[in-house]
């Protein structure tokens, strides 16, 4: 999660509170789900500039913290990782999870995050993970967003975004909508989810940016070594984690 927009991303987080309780349930029925978040958390960590001490991670749109997870997984226990998400409920699920020392959560928005920059970390990050975040953004503010994550990591660090990308594709739009209106949608009624959350989840990934266009964002923050991978199964050419580094 982590709306920007104030009037947007409130009623947005809201909808999250809701969902919050049900939310790690639902994911768990979700074939590879946990595989792509740890995919791409140790992707990104090994790209990332051998240092000494502990690395220093960014979790943005942490949720109820199973990105987190990924990170401490693929960075290591020493590690210092710091989970940001604009959902007080899917916060409140991450905070009852036992964590190591180095792992804090904030609640924020996008646009808060160079304040949460300033009050958290001492310095750049080494590097960034956004998981199911930029869809969530006004498309307007994408730009804007993308160049903040970048200005919160060290020169020669990376970040890491993962996220349906569907538009462009018939096939891969037509298997995302048949997924979530016969698979999700009565999964969350199921379990007694909020049913709202995922249809917001099916328009919101018809309407998140392309590769092509995310991967404009990207160059337009000065990143480079831009390289993308896609998740297997069904969401093949669905769910795609990009890499991109800040120069030296």
């Amino acid at each position: 999660m982590f709306p920007v927009e104030p009037t947007h991303g409130a009623r947005l987080a809201d909808e999250f509170d809701r969902a919050s309780g049900r939310y790690d349930l639902l994911t768990s029925l979700n074939p590879g789900y946990h595989d792509a978040l740890r995919d791409a958390a140790k992707a990104l960590v090994l790209r990332l500039p051998r240092i000494d001490g502990p690395l220093t991670l960014w979790d943005l749109g942490c949720g109820s913290g199973l990105s987190t997870r990924a990170l401490v997984d693929a960075a290591g226990v020493d590690a210092r990782i710091v989970g940001v998400d604009a959902s007080d409920g899917m916060l409140e699920q991450a905070r009852a999870k036992d964590w190591p020392a180095g792992v804090d959560f904030v609640h924020a928005f996008a646009q808060e995050l160079p304040d949460v920059a300033a009050r958290t970390l001492d310095g750049p990050a080494d590097g960034a993970f956004a998981a199911y975040l930029m869809r969530n953004v006004p498309e307007e503010q994408r730009d804007e967003v993308v160049a903040s994550i970048a200005a919160q990591v060290r020169p020669g660090g990376w970040i890491a975004l993962q996220d349906y990308h569907v538009k462009g594709s018939k096939r891969a739009e037509a298997t995302w909508s048949a997924v979530c209106w016969g698979v999700v949608t009565p999964l969350a009624l199921a379990v007694r989810g909020n049913p709202s959350i995922y249809r917001y989840l099916w328009r919101s990934v018809l309407e998140n940016d392309s590769r092509d266009e995310l991967h404009a964002r990207l160059e337009r923050a000065g990143l480079t070594d831009i390289s993308w991978t896609t998740a297997g199964g069904w969401q093949r050419g669905i769910l795609h984690t990009v890499h991109a580094r800040r120069p030296a």
